[in-house]
């Protein structure tokens, strides 16, 4: 009988965790994609549509972590066979997100110029990027919402629609870049904004499926609209106080990565190159930890919800051995080719040497990272969001930016040691997590 129950626990964690990996990998080809097209136009509008999207991305994922929350509730409630509840939370928390998406839509529209005229200096790079910014900031009214109707099915049990939509919106993307950038097919040749209207328009596609299976109910959880901004005084606190501690979390993570590229830039152009091509390919590693991190998430909270501990622990065990397992093959690839890797993304080739080097220091990261993302899904599927909060502001202000400002502006180093402060980062974030976990305070959470 456990031999059977062990069986159906790995068939459950790679039914979610496969669809999630995909659903990432795709996003980043996607990302691949618009920048190889973007790249044929001149510096200008290169810089303007870099510097637009990472804005309205960066600002749609910190607060698309409310969906946070909404997995931690819809799983625990889903794991107790209390699809009603279930179901209010899940209305709620998508009408949280349009207020929120609405106030973050409007300020990005009106603001667009102002924000372009605080970054850069030269005229164009700030036409263009404004004129980029506002158009896709309409797209991002519907892409928080996504965001936590993504989350919402996730804690479901369901990270096949999430796939799907993913690959219509970014099947649509592609197409509509090639098409609108460079005039193909009868359209007007639009650069900039053909790029903006392709990503926003596939923005409002992506959200539209999602909301379809949600709204029909095939989805293992229904939506139903009459409930969206019928907000109850209890679920919405619940909500938003597991939300918040993830939403500062995804706060202090983007931003000290932004911070870390600031400083990074003042090592010089080679160096500031070879971090951005190694830091490229080493996101592509990121996709199974991210899968894996899903599974627990749901998992974890599904367990706890039919009150079965036992089966939580066993859930998350395996999780993290699966996730080592393969982002341990990935090191070993960083290790054995880092410079056939990184011959795909330049051919520059002291370029490439630089981030070679870089990339091995990164395969020291992947263990690390592989359990850190674990373990911080499995806390939050539990409804601690608070102690990853807390690990991400240690390791984020006590290791990461402290290390990498002394290597940068006081030793002078190159940018291969800068990798491995973020190595030195990623070790002490897992066995901060590990150390968390083992307190068990996540067994005893009530939401």
């Amino acid at each position: 009988m456990e031999r059977l129950d062990n069986r159906d626990i790995r068939n459950q964690i790679f039914k979610l965790a496969i669809p999630a990996i995909m659903e990432m990998t795709l996003h980043t080809l996607v990302w691949t994609a618009d920048t190889a097209m973007v790249g044929r136009l001149n510096p200008a509008s290169i810089s303007a549509v870099n510097l637009g999207s990472q804005i309205m991305f960066t600002m749609s994922n910190i607060f698309g972590a409310l969906g946070i929350g909404a997995t931690a509730m819809v799983s625990r409630q889903i794991g107790a066979n209390n699809r009603e509840e279930a179901e209010n939370i899940a209305a709620q928390s998508i009408g949280i997100g349009f207020i929120i998406s609405m106030i973050i839509g409007t300020l990005g529209i009106l603001s667009a110029k102002s924000v372009f005229n605080l970054i850069v200096d030269d005229p164009e790079v700030i036409a263009l990027g404004s004129s980029y910014l506002r158009i896709v900031f309409i797209g991002a009214l519907f892409l928080i919402p996504q965001f936590i109707a993504n989350s919402i099915l996730r804690g479901a049990g369901n990270t096949v629609i999430p796939l799907v939509s993913a690959a219509f919106a970014n099947a649509f993307n592609i197409i509509g870049d090639y098409v609108l950038i460079f005039g193909k097919f009868g359209f007007p040749e639009l650069g900039v904004t053909g790029a903006a209207i392709a990503t926003g328009t596939a923005q409002i596609l992506g959200a539209s499926i999602t909301f379809f299976f949600l709204i029909r109910g095939k989805a293992g959880i229904k939506l139903h609209i009459s409930k969206v901004f019928r907000l109850s005084k209890n679920i919405t606190k619940s909500i938003v106080d597991l939300s918040v501690p993830a939403t500062l979390e995804t706060f202090m993570n983007e931003g000290s990565r932004l911070l870390s590229s600031f400083w990074i830039a003042q090592l010089g152009t080679i160096s500031f190159a070879a971090h951005s091509l190694a830091n490229a390919a080493e996101s592509i590693s990121y996709m199974p930890g991210y899968g894996f991190a899903v599974a627990a998430t749901t998992m974890v909270g599904q367990s706890l919800g039919a009150k079965n501990l036992r089966r939580a622990e066993i859930c998350t065990k395996k999780i993290i051995l699966y996730s080592v397992w393969l982002m341990g093959l990935v090191a070993l690839a960083f290790i054995i080719f880092p410079f056939a890797i990184m011959r795909l993304f330049s051919n520059d080739l002291d370029t490439v040497a630089l981030a070679s080097k870089c990339l091995r220091v990164g395969a020291v990261e992947q263990i690390p990272i592989a359990i850190g993302m674990t373990v911080s899904g499995a806390l939050k599927g539990a409804g601690d969001t608070k102690g990853p909060f807390k690990i991400s502001l240690i390791t984020n202000l006590g290791v990461r930016l402290p290390l990498i400002f002394i290597i940068v502006f006081i030793l002078k180093l190159n940018v291969v040691f800068v990798w491995w402060a973020t190595g030195i980062q990623f070790i002490v974030e897992a066995v901060l997590m590990i150390i968390r976990y083992r307190r068990g305070r996540w067994k005893s959470i009530k939401i």
